[in-house]
């Protein structure tokens, strides 16, 4: 076992291995416990190539944020961020839609009204049998104490969420291209990286980090669902178009669709609103005018292309070398 990870440690891995370490040795990264495991062991990875590891707490503990930053910020003048919590199972069949906010917000207010009324269910149920449980006949008391501890399990579920058990494409593909770009790029100061934590359900870590002094002036590339997908888009604002078009040329072989969010109704449904001076990097699908991402949060998010995302790692770094 330390062999192994002595072998997923080591420097100029490819694709594949980086993908091996991200998406299934640190895979689980859903409860706050899962997330400092996976900081214990991401932390010497990016330590031996000679990056600062250090956190962005946010001041709230009852949502409590904690963004991982690699290198310096405060000295970077171009940032790549990309989420590393990992999403919720979803019971009803979800979407993602990565450029509107309110298509996403109306998924998770029917998830969270299935659930309530699941609690409300179990509840209701739990009350009846304790109520009845003392004229019970002796099987029945057994059952029903089998019954109990089972719903007592169901709502602690419900209440804490079910961790989704594959994520490659939301978002272990993004960690494994940030590894990637942080080996090739670790004699550039001016370049750092940001993981954000509770980024998949909400924008809370952009958020954190844009409190951050100094983080408006900052260029930024999020990276988002690049595992798989029959489109690859790059978004951004109007004053972002000159990037856009340098980072677009910087990906010989792949076609990439420039997104400008031009009007400002459009604007407030993406990340983007957060970060102007931002670049969006997505893959996915078109779908009745919208642009989706289909299985995340299921056991369908396994699939990953991994010659594609050689060839985003490969872009990305010419871009950011500049």
């Amino acid at each position: 076992m330390e062999k192994d990870l002595h072998n997923l440690f080591s420097f100029e891995k490819n694709m594949k291995d980086h993908m091996m370490l991200f998406g299934v040795t640190l895979a689980k990264r859903y409860t706050n416990r899962q997330k400092r495991i996976f900081t214990s062991q991401a932390e010497p990875f990016f330590r031996k190539l000679g990056y600062g590891f250090s956190f962005q707490d946010s001041p709230k503990k009852l949502s409590r944020v904690v963004n991982i930053i690699i290198g310096d910020i405060a000295k970077a003048n171009t940032i790549v961020l990309c989420p590393y919590d990992t999403p919720s199972k979803s019971i009803l069949p979800y979407c993602y839609f990565p450029f509107n906010s309110s298509d996403n917000l109306k998924q998770e207010n029917r998830e969270i009204f299935l659930r309530s009324l699941s609690y409300i269910g179990s509840c209701y149920l739990t009350y009846w049998i304790i109520s009845h449980f003392s004229d019970l006949p002796l099987l029945h008391k057994i059952l029903s104490g089998f019954i109990l501890a089972f719903l007592i399990i169901f709502c602690y579920r419900l209440i804490v969420g079910i961790p989704n058990p594959v994520n490659f494409n939301r978002n272990s593909a993004s960690l494994a291209l940030v590894a990637a770009l942080a080996e090739r790029t670790r004699n550039k100061s001016d370049i750092a990286y940001v993981l954000l934590d509770r980024n998949t359900e909400s924008n809370a870590g952009l958020r954190t980090l844009a409190s951050e002094a100094g983080m408006r002036n900052k260029f930024f590339i999020y990276l988002d669902c690049l595992a798989e997908g029959e489109e690859l888009v790059c978004a951004h604002s109007p004053a972002l178009n000159s990037n856009a078009e340098r980072l677009i040329a910087a990906l010989p072989g792949l076609n990439v669709i420039d997104h400008v969010f031009s009007e400002e109704e459009r604007l407030k449904e993406t990340n983007l609103q957060i970060f102007l001076n931002m670049l969006h990097l997505c893959s996915g699908t078109i779908r009745n005018r919208k642009f989706v991402v289909r299985n995340t949060r299921s056991k369908k998010d396994f699939k990953v292309d991994i010659p594609r995302l050689e060839k985003i790692r490969d872009g990305l770094i010419n871009y950011l070398k500049g």
